[in-house]
């Protein structure tokens, strides 16, 4: 399948669920694990047939036991072992995992950061537009009102590899009221090419009001503790 074909494919697929995407609470992450499910089967130019089998990666831990691990600045955080990649999150935030994706979620907070992972063999689907595709879902799905893109430098650092990143605000309504939530997007390919790339795509949700100090209570560590694990 050719790029242009495969990008096609993929935004048909995006306006035909768009509209049956419920929002659950807070929580996008249904709509989330669609956008991994697109890539997978759009799949790329020249992918092989087994780009929808995932590689096997480390077993997940998120048990209450799980060892304790300190980001920078001293915040003490609970580790996470996915396929693939380790991550520390919050204490007092709930780790709800799904296959090789997981969903960190505060209710008191309305704040979610998800980590998708899926097989991008020879790194057929570029971050660049994993990320535009994925803004244009949000923007197309009907959940968000008002729904903006914001300036941000184009790429940004995490677990030591470049990430492409986009963000964009928008108003939902939570518990009866309208709430503007920011949003934040970023992937990246790893290895950066070959057989056994896997696209990473990391998603932060949060009200905009609050957004900056959970960005720097929560959001940070958890992106500084991240890291690859082959």
């Amino acid at each position: 399948m050719s790029r242009s074909a495969c990008s096609t494919c993929r935004r048909r697929l995006i306006r035909s669920h768009s509209g049956c995407v419920p929002l659950s609470r807070f929580s996008l992450f249904i709509l989330l694990t669609m956008l991994a499910l697109i890539v997978v089967a759009c799949g790329g130019e020249g992918s092989s047939s087994g780009a929808g089998t995932p590689t096997t990666g480390a077993r997940a831990d998120a048990s209450p036991t799980a060892g304790l691990i300190t980001a920078p600045g001293g915040v003490q955080l609970r580790l996470y072992r996915g396929d693939g990649f380790s991550i520390g999150y919050l204490p007092d935030w709930q780790a709800s995992p799904a296959g090789s994706s997981v969903e960190f979620s505060h209710e008191a907070d309305t704040a979610t950061l998800s980590v998708q992972v899926v097989p991008n063999p020879n790194a057929a689907t570029s971050p660049e537009e994993t990320v535009s595709v994925s803004l244009d879902t949000f923007e197309k799905s009907g959940l968000y009102k008002n729904f903006k893109k914001v300036s941000l430098a184009p790429t940004t650092t995490v677990g030591g590899q470049t990430w492409r990143q986009q963000g964009a605000t928008g108003d939902v309504q939570i518990l009866g009221k309208q709430v503007r939530m920011e949003i934040l997007m970023l992937a990246t390919n790893h290895p950066a090419h070959s057989v056994q790339t896997r696209l990473f795509s990391i998603y932060l949700v949060a009200p905009a009001e609050r957004y900056q100090q959970l960005y720097q209570n929560a959001f940070a560590p958890m992106l500084q503790s991240f890291r690859f694990l082959n």
